[in-house]
């Protein structure tokens, strides 16, 4: 009765769960991480964890890598955690869903362990992507060109400010300067993809392995009722802290690796 008034009293179920414990434990090449991940809150079909990932092997990073949009990158794992109303109503009243998913990315276009060089890499990728002649804000520009084309007395201010508005809405817009972020006395660089007309976003944060090899760990915030997500986004936020928080990466000597392999 007490766990249903408190659900009433913040406005949803569901989140992760950290009275749970759930330490991720994984070895980086010849590094452990440590990262506290409560369990999935949604039936996911059971996938085993790798014990090792030798992030600075290319012919390892070229078998298991997988890419999607800009992004290279081998999956450590990952967690999805739904966020539900109290009362379900009807077959799809979910507000929405957190996920966490540590990945390895690599790179030879820049000295990964120089910050500043990471920060302005991973949102120079992303403009990059989505500007290409076959990327989507190229399309929109294109689509938008045609269209003013048939009408007339149309400055380029007017033709730049439609294709702008259009990328805002419906494209991929300028991110905002990556930032330097500290946790557990390692440095990180965080990033954020979204729009300004939607709620839904990913955070990244990043930290050097090597000099070609980086740490990546993403929370994809998906929102499918923008009118509820003020009710969850403070929680998700604060799980994302928590397990930020918890990270740890310690060098582990090389006879202890081979013990552990």
């Amino acid at each position: 009765m007490l766990k249903l008034i408190k659900n009433f009293h913040r406005g949803f179920i569901g989140g992760p769960n950290f009275s749970i414990p759930a330490e991720r434990v994984v070895l980086l090449g010849n590094k452990q991480l440590s990262i506290t991940v409560p369990d999935n809150n949604m039936a996911v079909v059971p996938t085993p964890i790798a014990k090792n990932f030798p992030y600075d092997s290319k012919a390892w990073f070229k078998e298991h890598a997988q890419t999607y949009l800009q992004h290279e990158f081998v999956i450590i794992f990952t967690k999805n955690w739904m966020y539900l109303p109290v009362i379900p109503i009807g077959t799809s009243s979910e507000y929405g869903m957190l996920s966490c998913q540590p990945r390895i990315k690599r790179t030879n276009k820049i000295d990964v362990t120089d910050l500043n060089a990471l920060s302005r890499f991973v949102t120079q990728e992303y403009k990059d992507f989505h500007n290409q002649p076959d990327g989507r804000n190229a399309e929109i520009r294109k689509e938008i060109e045609e269209r003013m084309s048939r009408l007339k007395n149309v400055t380029d201010a007017e033709l730049q400010k439609e294709i702008d508005e259009s990328i805002e809405m419906v494209g991929r817009p300028p991110l905002p300067p990556a930032k330097l972020l500290t946790f557990n006395n390692k440095k990180w660089i965080f990033y954020q993809e979204g729009r300004t007309n939607h709620p839904s976003h990913i955070n990244f944060y990043c930290l050097p392995l090597s000099s070609t090899s980086f740490l990546e760990i993403k929370f994809n915030y998906h929102v499918d009722r923008s009118d509820k997500y003020k009710k969850w986004s403070k929680h998700a936020e604060e799980s994302e802290r928590r397990i930020m928080e918890s990270v740890t990466l310690t060098d582990i000597p090389e006879e202890q690796v081979n013990l552990l392999n």
